[in-house]
């Protein structure tokens, strides 16, 4: 895989994922998305803005970005488990 930041050509084993949890610390969905990061920038830090517009689709669309880079984009169905 590629690293997600723009401009790098490491190998990118590291994917990105987003977690909405219940307070017993299950989650009610968890995404990975189809972004990746490098060892360097993962332990380097990184400025996260995140952006949530509620929908009715019961899906979840995440989209992941690098200032300057090709957003990395996936939609994935909510599944409900007790």
């Amino acid at each position: 895989m590629s690293c997600i930041v723009l401009g790098c050509t490491n190998y990118a084993a590291h994917q990105i994922g987003i977690r909405l949890r219940r307070p017993d610390t299950s989650a009610i969905w968890a995404p990975d998305t189809w972004a990746y990061v490098c060892d360097v920038h993962a332990v380097q830090g990184f400025d996260i803005e995140i952006i949530l517009t509620p929908n009715t689709s019961g899906m979840i669309e995440t989209v992941v970005s690098s200032p300057g880079g090709v957003p990395v984009t996936r939609t994935t169905e909510i599944v409900q488990i007790p």
